[in-house]
């Protein structure tokens, strides 16, 4: 079925229906960024296959949002589909809420599945059209005529030990429990997966590069439970449920649970942004709705001593195993290889790891021009053979059981003009900037983002990204609340926070930068002026020092540079053999 055949069936249930437009988000049922194969919807109607996006149908238009990482992706992957792209946050472009104003006659309805869009997304549609809208989050038109839609995933579920998480179970569950009552509930529904996964320290195989499973955890003031398919679960992670007094029931159970309830008047704490709007559409009517943010969004966000040491571990191990590909990468005719084999190759060194268990995301190995789609992936058709030229910019991960790892490195594989070392240059000197930032008490990544662009700002410049995201501790690569970035955010950054700093240079048809370290908060002073913070880095793997244009550095990000680089020396030297030494010793020689 092309996709003039799927708008055109869209459209025919739209008018059986009643429905004057059709929302299809990038969603699941939990709010998820990445997705099992079930709920690509967006994906199957658009062809567009970013992570973030979304796409509105009407009698009359087609259109698909998504953010500047994926720009030049999208406006490729949608010249066959009929699908106009707006361009999210760029002035002049309009709103979901105010392309729907704009092109709507009132009163109008408007659908969408409404397990797979969340509530504050609902919410902002009602709350800007007050009585001129209707909702239809029943009809789920996609449902009907994706025939051969991939199955649900049934991968079992496993325990992550504690010594690696840190606290049990039982613990979590505590604070989560002593967290709703301070906030006026005596219930509390949780859809994230990854908020599940960190409370109960399990881990599945839902969503590919995540260790996830589908599921719900309910807690009231005497019960924990939990809704899932039981065949994921064995007799092992039975056992261990009830021994930390989780209770299970089947996945489909909660809706038929939640309808039973009576209204108690009691309160019930969800968080608007992860809660399917059919879910509470069941709930506001039996309960008084506390829509905060889940507690455990918090708690996990924070590291422990004992998670931050493991990471300490994981990405020093992480970062030998980067070593060992670019050592290899040194001694290879360039022209052998392509963009798959690249990720074949630095993916084959992490697997080297015992504790490896998945790649974070897909490794983004990208050569020339590609390096400027920010989230691109190679494929048979796509990859290019490499040449002694340009720029290859490498983005890629890991998940271990004793954490997950994200690091950037952009490598020059031969000469480069006076332009492209600038820009590298630039990059270097923003991710510099924040690694190296002090900061008060109440600060938040809005606060911050700035110091990194400035470099970039002073030429006149700019990267369409943010310059951070937290992640989490063998959960998501890309983690809340926190994040560096120029969109508004509430959460101070506090110590036990990790975050990534990796402004970029994207050049459309030319080549991509990058460079991304992995850094966590740490305490740095207190005086009369307050209390202050500063970041020390996770990451250690080398910076490509060909690429750099020395007379743009100042002092300081010389010695920063060459500080930084004897320290990744030293972690990362007893872990490799005499040639790898020996490359690594070249790589982090002092400028």
């Amino acid at each position: 079925m092309d996709f003039s055949q799927k708008i055109k069936l869209i459209r025919d249930e739209m008018n059986a229906s009643g429905i004057d437009a059709y929302i299809v988000p990038t969603s699941d049922p939990h709010g998820s960024e990445y997705l099992p194969e079930y709920y690509k919807t967006r994906q199957w109607v658009t062809g567009f296959t970013g992570s973030a996006g979304t796409a509105v149908i009407t009698q009359s238009d087609c259109v698909l949002w998504t953010d500047g990482r994926y720009f030049i992706q999208a406006a490729e992957e949608l010249k066959e589909s009929g699908y106009k792209l707006i361009r999210s946050g760029i002035p002049g472009e309009p709103t979901l809420v105010e392309w729907l104003d704009q092109n709507l006659a009132k009163p109008c309805v408007i659908g969408f599945n409404g397990f797979q869009y969340m509530t504050s997304e609902a919410e902002s549609i009602l709350n800007s059209f007050e009585d001129a809208v209707a909702l239809d989050f029943t009809s789920n038109i996609i449902d009907k005529i994706w025939l051969n839609r991939p199955y649900l995933p049934s991968e079992k579920i496993y325990l992550l030990p504690e010594k690696y998480s840190g606290a049990s179970a039982r613990e979590k569950i505590g604070r989560i429990r002593e967290a709703m009552h301070a906030n006026g509930a005596q219930k509390h529904l949780i859809s994230k997966l990854d908020d599940i996964a960190w409370a109960l320290n399990l881990r599945g195989r839902d969503i590919q590069n995540n260790p996830f499973f589908l599921s719900y955890l309910f807690l009231d003031e005497t019960q924990t439970i939990l809704y899932v398919d039981p065949l994921k679960l064995n007799k092992k992670i039975i056992e261990y449920l009830h021994k930390n007094d989780v209770l299970v029931k089947l996945y489909e159970d909660l809706v038929y649970d939640l309808e039973a309830l009576e209204n108690d008047g009691t309160a019930i704490l969800i968080e608007k942004a992860s809660t399917p709007y059919q879910l509470y559409d069941i709930l506001k009517n039996r309960f008084k709705i506390v829509g905060k943010r889940n507690p455990s969004t918090h708690f996990k966000a924070v590291k422990s001593d004992v998670e931050l040491e493991h990471l300490k571990e994981c990405y020093t191990e992480d970062g030998a195993a980067v070593v060992r590909f670019f050592s290899w990468l040194s001694e290879q005719d360039v022209t052998t290889l392509n963009e798959l084999d690249v990720d074949a190759k630095i993916t084959g060194q992490r697997k080297k790891n015992p504790l490896f268990r998945m790649t974070s995301f897909h490794t983004i190995a990208a050569y020339k021009d590609h390096g400027a789609i920010m989230h691109y992936r190679a494929t048979k058709e796509s990859a290019y053979t490499l040449a002694p030229e340009n720029f290859l910019l490498i983005d890629s991960g890991g998940q271990y059981l004793n954490g997950t790892t994200d690091i950037t490195r952009t490598i020059a594989l031969g000469p480069l003009t006076d332009q492209q070392k600038r820009d590298f240059t630039l990059t270097l000197k923003s991710m510099l900037a924040l690694q190296r930032a002090i900061f008060l008490e109440g600060a938040t990544g809005t606060h911050l983002d700035t110091i990194a662009r400035m470099p970039m700002w002073q030429n006149a410049m700019d990267y369409k990204s943010g310059t951070g995201h937290g992640h989490g501790f063998y959960l998501a690569v890309h983690e809340g609340p926190h994040r560096i970035s120029m969109n508004p955010s509430d959460v101070p950054l506090i110590p036990g926070m990790v975050v990534t700093d990796e402004p970029g240079v994207y050049r459309k048809g030319e080549y991509g930068i990058r460079i991304e370290n992995t850094l966590y908060v740490v305490p740095y002073t207190s005086n009369d002026f307050g209390t202050f913070f500063k970041f020390e880095p996770f990451t250690v793997c080398p910076i490509d020092l060909n690429a750099i244009d020395k007379t743009l550095l100042t002092d300081e990000e010389t010695n920063q540079l060459n500080d930084y680089h004897k320290n990744v020396y030293t972690r990362l030297a007893p872990r490799l053999n005499d040639a790898e030494k020996q490359w690594l010793e070249k790589a982090t020689r002092s400028l």
